[in-house]
């Protein structure tokens, strides 16, 4: 791969880690203060390990496109950090889909806030989450593929 190319796989693989990162401080601050949220809205918050694991799969997906990046310039070995980066896209990927077909496209609001966020705002907060898992699939087998292959 090309300089600019490995460039632009770690400019997403930091914005990946970002959004990792803000759905974790999300997760948690829910976690903390989600007896005040229930007392000042009134509504039940049921906090799942699901948005946890995403939150978690996104930030190690991010981490390690940054980390091939990094060693693809410098020459090294970077198959195994790409094989890593895919099995986390994979795992992201599906995890979502399993809760798209389970619960359906609203399926964050309804995991946090119950029949409460049943609504089109968290069927469009469920659709970015899951193309952004989609798009990070996609990225990791296409460099995993070309890692294979053998091209430079």
């Amino acid at each position: 791969m090309k300089n600019f190319q490995l460039y632009l796989v770690y400019v997403y693989g930091v914005i990946i880690a970002f959004i990792g990162l803000l759905l974790l401080l999300f997760y948690f601050s829910f976690n903390y203060l989600s007896p005040i949220i229930e007392d000042f809205l009134g509504v039940q918050m049921n906090l799942t390990n699901a948005m946890l694991i995403i939150s978690i799969s996104f930030t190690l997906i991010g981490f390690f496109f940054g980390i091939y990046a990094i060693s693809k310039i410098n020459s090294f070995s970077s198959k195994f950090i790409i094989i890593l980066s895919f099995l986390f896209s994979i795992i992201s990927f599906v995890f979502q889909l399993y809760k798209l077909t389970i619960i359906g496209p609203t399926w964050i609001g309804i995991e946090l806030f119950g029949t409460y966020g049943n609504k089109i705002e968290a069927m469009y907060v469920s659709a970015i989450v899951f193309l952004i898992s989609f798009l990070s699939l996609v990225i990791s087998a296409s460099i995993l593929f070309i890692e294979i292959r053998g091209e430079k």
